[in-house]
């Protein structure tokens, strides 16, 4: 019997309703499965609750938002919790997206943003996971 397919996880934190909105359709209609969430500790809640079945397998943080984590520290909460997951920033400005804050691996894309960007750069990050786990 084949295993249960699971659709990709996406966490969307925007700090911004109609941005969270938008983006969360966008993605479902891409085939993934979305959490949104308006606040970084919203975020810290989802992935610390993540089981092996809701395991989240790609984090878009807003570097903008500013909550009791920001937007650029969570993706490093993110990381410890999960090395695997896969990190998008989203900021207004890339030159607030130093280096040497961003996790390895991790996509850059400026706001605002079309949503087939977003979803090109979630799946070039699925895309990269998967021939990671392949050589495994």
């Amino acid at each position: 019997m084949m295993p249960a397919f699971r659709q990709p996880l996406v966490v969307l934190l925007a700090g911004d309703e109609l941005t969270r909105s938008i983006t969360t359709s966008c993605l479902e209609m891409s085939g993934y499965a979305v959490l949104g969430a308006r606040t970084a500790g919203e975020v810290e809640s989802l992935l610390l609750a993540q089981t092996g079945e809701s395991r989240v397998d790609v984090l878009v943080t807003d570097a903008d938002v500013r909550d009791t984590v920001d937007g650029l520290s969570l993706a490093g909460v993110a990381r410890c919790l999960d090395p695997a997951v896969g990190v998008v920033y989203t900021a207004r400005s890339l030159r607030q997206l130093d280096g040497e804050a961003l996790e390895p691996g991790a996509l850059c894309l400026r706001t605002p943003y079309h949503g087939h960007q977003l979803v090109a750069l979630v799946a070039e990050l699925l895309a990269s996971a998967a021939d990671r786990t392949d050589f495994d």
